[in-house]
């Protein structure tokens, strides 16, 4: 085989795994988006709840919510709806599970917030993680040490 013909044959083989490899992540996130959009709402409405509540967790999606029925003009940007779509958040049960024992004081607790089968969310988008948003709130608020645990 000719040298020429190994470069082509190289070439060709690179540009079909490159494109193999976009052609994979595009799937993955495009069927990823609406639970990431789901997880993502969720931990921003967490740390909401938290700041408008003395640092406390939640008990149910309905105490949730209440962040939602907040006065014009602070209603909070929901990626996966408008803002303000207290429907939307209600059904945000169906993507996501949140352990509504979960004590923000210890940071010694697995993840409060999972899918609803148990396990960890896919990595769509940076900081998107809700208990990333959850740990770094409370870091932040000096409530705990807020460290990863796993």
């Amino acid at each position: 085989m000719s040298l020429r013909r190994k470069i082509t044959i190289a070439v060709v083989l690179t540009v079909l795994g490159a494109g193999g490899y976009l052609g994979y992540r595009f799937l993955y996130v495009a069927g990823n988006i609406p639970e990431a959009y789901a997880a993502w709402d969720t931990g921003q409405l967490l740390v909401k709840y938290m700041q408008v509540n003395q640092n406390r967790w939640p008990t149910s999606w309905e105490d949730l919510v209440t962040v939602m029925n907040m006065e014009a003009g602070s209603q909070m940007t929901l990626y996966g709806a408008n803002a303000g779509d207290t429907n939307y958040v209600l059904t945000l049960h169906n993507k996501v599970a949140i352990n509504w024992k979960f004590d923000p004081s210890r940071s010694d607790q697995v993840a409060p917030v999972t899918r609803p089968s148990g396990g960890s969310f896919p990595i769509v988008w940076e900081h998107g993680e809700p208990n990333e948003m959850v740990r770094a709130y409370l870091k932040a608020a000096g409530t705990t040490n807020a460290h990863q645990p796993r």
